[in-house]
């Protein structure tokens, strides 16, 4: 369903193109594309919508925090208790301890918030009064924390779900970029605690291997790696019959043929940054160019040159 609404969305414009002008300029970005998906939800981009942050006035003491990044160090108060500029935290759990009021000299008063590893305890001046912080999005309030019950709504959601993966960016066991395949079935094992921009690690098994994605949370701003972008509950296959075998094959491992449809480069490249038509003698010339520096070039429909 997703993909075909993309392919929807790629031929409106197409289509529109024909009556406004564009043919003119001959270019189609992603931005273009991005405003008339807009106003389509899929299943999957509704999936998480109730799910989000607890909001900071309802933080309790002891809720835990996993700390993605050491330089969480530079959002720490100095203390007689350990030296700021060594404390190494990374993939240590700290428990919130409350927070009190820093009167300024203009009387304004910012916030303090407290954290403890059970050793030490550590404070961060936000710099913002209670009002502004109640403002800012709620993984946004700590920098380099993940809200550990944030990763366990998602976690009981998605573990031992079935789902079809969209994308071929698999880490290994590390966390090391190892590369895979897409649209293929995977068994999600568990969700934890992700790094500095994606608060989430999706461990999943396929073929009796385990792998992972990072992922972004819905309300993010970095959009690009949340769970519609990363999965679908349908096999999307099905929604492709007419596809041969041996271009699904091609699709799921990323790859293209001489001979292969705007659908089928659709599925296997993805959205194109930019689409450029041009009208020749013997009909339309279209290229589709990608950030990455690939471009895919179309005559009457079909793939005829490209640069993978």
């Amino acid at each position: 369903m997703y993909f075909k609404h993309i392919v929807y969305i790629v031929s409106l414009f197409l289509f529109y193109s024909c009556f406004t002008g564009v043919e003119h300029t001959g270019r189609i970005t992603a931005k273009d594309v991005a405003k008339v998906k807009a106003d389509i939800e899929t299943e999957e981009e509704l999936f998480f919508d109730t799910v989000i942050p607890e909001e900071f006035v309802k933080w309790k003491p002891g809720k835990k925090f996993f700390v993605v990044d050491n330089n969480i160090r530079l959002i720490f108060s100095p203390s007689a208790s350990y030296d700021v500029s060594t404390l190494e935290l990374k993939g240590d759990t700290l428990e919130y301890m409350g927070y009190k009021f820093i009167r300024q000299i203009d009387n304004s008063e910012d916030l303090v918030v407290s954290f403890s590893d059970g050793e030490n305890t550590y404070r961060y001046n936000t710099g913002k009064t209670i009002e502004e912080v109640q403002n800012v999005r709620p993984e946004y309030v700590a920098p380099f924390l993940i809200d550990l019950d944030y990763v366990a709504r998602v976690n009981s959601l998605l573990s031992t779900r079935q789902l079809y993966i969209k994308t071929s960016l698999w880490y290994d066991s590390n966390r090391l970029l190892k590369g895979g395949l897409k649209y293929v079935p995977v068994e999600i094992l568990s969700v934890e605690p992700g790094d500095v921009v994606y608060p989430f690690f999706v461990r999943f098994r396929y073929d009796n291997k385990e792998a992972g994605v990072f992922m972004s949370s819905s309300s993010a701003s970095v959009k690009n790696m949340t769970f519609d972008k990363l999965f679908s509950f349908s096999d999307i296959r099905k929604f492709y019959k007419a596809i041969t075998d041996e271009n699904w094959q091609r699709i799921i491992h990323g790859q293209i043929a001489v001979g292969m449809t705007k659908d089928e480069c659709l599925l296997s490249l993805g959205n194109p940054s930019s689409i450029e038509r041009v009208p020749t003698h013997g009909g339309m010339y279209e290229k589709w160019s990608y950030d990455n520096g690939v471009y895919v070039i179309f005559e009457d429909g079909l793939l005829a040159q490209f640069r993978q």
